[in-house]
């Protein structure tokens, strides 16, 4: 099957998406909490892009910032974080940039969350926000993403 494919650290969960929108680097605190890092490495994939998604994960929720619940997906036996829904992007979930087999395809489009960022992590992106993403930002990100992603 052609897309991106990848999965967990024990390999009990798999999955292939066709096509991503970007990635993106997040320095917001529930962030750098699921990574135990300075900040996470999203994947932002359109629900129909998703191909493949195979082996029992377990969930966690917690309030995103904007208020909304964000549910989280990962392993029940090795505990890698797989992909997480957010309620303000329904058609839409986000996937860990490590949990794919050729992360180094990926490339950070931007950095959300800038306020919070570690001084020493941020990455020094042209398209920034200091806060929360908003649908222009969002589309900026696609838009530079679409001149570096394979077809």
């Amino acid at each position: 099957m052609e897309g991106y494919s990848g999965g967990c650290s024990c390999g009990q969960v798999r999955f292939t998406v066709e096509r991503f929108n970007y990635v993106l680097a997040c320095h917001c605190n529930a962030c750098k909490k699921r990574t135990g890092s300075a900040y996470g490495l999203s994947v932002m994939v359109d629900n129909a892009s998703v191909k493949e998604f195979a082996g029992e994960t377990k969930s966690f929720v917690r309030g995103g910032e904007s208020g909304k619940p964000v549910r989280y997906e990962f392993c029940p036996n090795c505990g890698t974080t797989i992909r997480w829904h957010v309620e303000i992007v329904p058609d839409r979930q986000m996937f860990a940039a490590g949990a794919f087999d050729a992360v180094h395809e990926l490339r950070v489009a931007g950095e959300m969350y800038t306020e919070t960022a570690l001084p020493w992590a941020r990455l020094g992106c042209d398209l920034t926000r200091s806060g929360a993403p908003d649908e222009n930002f969002r589309q900026a990100l696609i838009e530079r993403t679409s001149s570096y992603r394979r077809p």
